[in-house]
């Protein structure tokens, strides 16, 4: 996403030193904008700038200052006047715990060898909300310098995932951690589909000079198809925390005012900042439609500006994707088939569970063909949902032997099987 930080001198402050506006009142805005919403940022500045005469002061937008704290780069604390307003939130059923926010403050900033001073407002418009930071700095030099060091420092994944919703970016630490989880080991798949997969990305991010020596452009696709549950996300997990570069997970292309071409654009311009690192795009059937194709397709096209960018793109219905983006190597230059296990896959994927429950539970190695053979047509979901479901009824049931609750299981959940 193309990042806007929009920082300006003070107008008032401008005015009062420009020859050419030396006669213009102070109050030249305030008047104009009457009763705009946009009147409270210029009243606020105009009462930053009358409170620190002799300082420079700078306005910004998107100033993530608690974010630039976090990652050590300064060190902050709140003016204990004027009093900082502070909200606490609810994190919800998963997070269960209240999360303090500071709506208004003005922070007291060591940062290098300077004290400088941020002064945030909140405030409600007719959109929604808006906010603003002010620089108090003792220079322009310092305050400019400031607000690019977080900005670049900011926007930068770190220990994140950087994920596209609602036409901007955020990081996400949560998805960074699980990511850290997942193995290609714990991937069941065909005839060695598992190292090729991994070998082929790791080679490509080793070989950038033999790639311009050739002539050839730096780039990578790969497109996972398959039905559901089959380990298409796994995969794309475990192979993104394995090659340890940027990555960037599209979750949605939607916003109530943008166009999904210039969404796009913004996925785009982001991942070429980062590059080389991966571009994730989940269930692309859902993200690229009849609106917005040519301009999808211009942008994998790239040459010189997609040097070193990785797209992994999954999909449950390449059937609903036009041929051109499925069939033309140059955008996706492999394409994997996840497909439903085999016996032999799934001989191996409930071996494994078997060697976790069998001291707890009894399950003998011997008896786990009889459920493979019960399991034709179960994916890798299927499966795991049929051990877990068969362990809860195993501690309530006065029958004990693990396996035939495993049988049991596994024709009730065949039936829905063949319902999906």
């Amino acid at each position: 996403m193309r990042t806007y930080w929009r920082a300006s001198v003070s107008w008032l402050w401008s005015i009062s030193f420009h020859p050419k506006t030396k006669s213009m009142q102070q109050n030249f805005f305030l008047d104009l904008l009457a009763d705009n919403s946009g009147l409270l940022p210029v009243r606020a500045e105009s009462k930053i700038v009358q409170q620190w005469p002799d300082k420079f002061v700078l306005a910004s937008r998107g100033l993530e200052l608690t974010e630039y704290q976090r990652l050590g780069h300064c060190k902050t604390q709140a003016l204990p006047e004027p009093r900082p307003l502070e909200v606490v939130y609810w994190g919800g059923e998963v997070h269960d715990q209240l999360y303090p926010h500071v709506e208004q403050v003005i922070w007291d900033v060591s940062w290098e060898s300077e004290s400088i001073l941020v002064v945030h407002l909140e405030w409600n418009t007719d959109c929604g909300s808006s906010s603003r930071d002010w620089i108090v700095a003792s220079s322009q030099e310092v305050a400019e310098r400031f607000v690019l060091d977080i900005a670049r420092k900011t926007n930068a994944p770190n220990q994140s995932i950087l994920v596209f919703s609602n036409g901007r970016w955020s990081r996400s630490r949560s998805l960074f951690n699980e990511i850290q989880k997942s193995s290609l080991d714990d991937l069941v798949l065909p005839g060695g589909m598992k190292e090729t997969i991994g070998s082929e990305f790791k080679q490509f991010l080793e070989s950038e000079d033999q790639y311009k020596q050739l002539g050839i452009s730096w780039r990578r696709g790969a497109l996972f198809t398959g039905p559901p549950g089959n380990g298409k996300t796994h995969c794309v997990k475990a192979l993104v925390r394995e090659l340890g570069v940027p990555v960037l997970y599209v979750q949605s292309l939607s916003h109530n005012h943008y166009t999904s071409e210039q969404l796009w654009q913004m996925v785009f311009d982001r991942a070429r900042k980062l590059r080389p690192c991966v571009l994730v795009l989940e269930d692309l059937d859902s993200l690229v439609d009849d609106t917005n194709r040519s301009f999808f397709l211009n942008q994998l096209d790239g040459f010189e500006e997609n040097h070193g960018l990785i797209v992994l793109a999954t999909t449950n219905h390449p059937e609903r994707i036009d041929v051109a983006i499925v069939d033309r190597p140059s955008r996706f230059d492999r394409k994997y088939q996840f497909g439903l296990p085999a016996d032999t896959e799934r001989q191996t994927f409930l071996e494994s569970w078997q060697r976790k429950l069998a001291q707890e539970t009894g399950w003998e190695k011997d008896e786990v063909s009889t459920v493979v053979a019960a399991t034709e047509g179960f994916s890798f979901a299927y499966l795991k949902e049929l051990v877990v479901s068969a362990i809860m009824d195993w501690l309530q049931a006065d029958e004990k032997s693990f396996a035939k609750i495993l049988k049991t299981q596994a024709e009730l959940l065949g039936k829905q099987v063949k319902q999906d």
